[in-house]
């Protein structure tokens, strides 16, 4: 295999994630995979889509595989922190979370400074074991609300993605989910974008921004 092609099912990879076709993402990643098993492109990229997927155990390997023979850094541990707290291990997300903190990208003018906000939101959420009670009722109603989409019931999952997103306020993919149905199966941008705008200032998510980009353009503003 070489570098142009490399580079191409990356660029598809990529290109299929932020579109949010995750299965078509682990497609091409796989691919990849099969010539370069212990990259660092490929543990990370399979790690996130297999995250996206609901796939937390498989996700949990490949992203400790890539800390193993990388190293941490602010990146690896956001990851696992995100990971830690969707499977309800408390305290491990904390520390996870205080060490993406101290970080130099979480510091003052770093690359991932805009996510201060999202990080020490969840801390506060893991020292108080009331509060991490209401994330995982906010998980309990995210999982019913796409249930409820995928059988069509698009009215009943926006209502249970706002009750979530109530429950736990970093809950962003809830606020882009609600957003997603009304702009892609009701055909309402308008309606779309004020959460596709709230999802992305807390998350800086490439996949909010894309779906922002678009519904900016449905509804023809000139800075799309």
């Amino acid at each position: 295999m070489n570098r142009l092609q490399a580079a191409l099912w990356e660029r598809f990879g990529l290109n299929a994630y932020i579109a949010g076709d995750y299965q078509r993402a682990e497609r091409w990643f796989r691919k990849l995979e099969a010539h370069e098993p212990d990259s660092l492109r490929v543990l990370r990229n399979l790690g996130l889509i297999m995250l996206a997927q609901g796939k937390k155990e498989e996700a949990e390997r490949y992203l400790l595989k890539e800390e193993k023979l990388y190293g941490p850094s602010f990146h690896r541990h956001a990851a696992l922190a995100d990971l830690a707290y969707a499977l309800g291990r408390r305290k491990e997300a904390e520390r996870r979370y205080r060490k993406a903190l101290a970080e130099p990208e979480c510091a003052e003018g770093g690359s991932a400074s805009e996510l201060r906000w999202l990080i020490e939101q969840r801390i506060e959420i893991c020292e108080d074991p009331r509060r991490y009670e209401r994330s995982r009722k906010a998980m309990e109603l995210f999982f019913e609300a796409e249930r409820v989409r995928d059988a069509g019931e698009y009215e009943k999952a926006i209502e249970l993605f706002n009750a979530s997103f109530a429950e736990d306020g970093t809950n962003w993919p809830a606020l882009n989910n609600a957003g997603s149905i009304l702009f892609n199966r009701l055909g309402k941008p308008a309606e779309a974008k004020p959460y596709f705008e709230r999802a992305f200032r807390i998350s800086r998510s490439i996949q909010v921004a894309r779906n922002l980009e678009l519904c900016r353009k449905a509804l023809g503003e000139k800075d799309a």
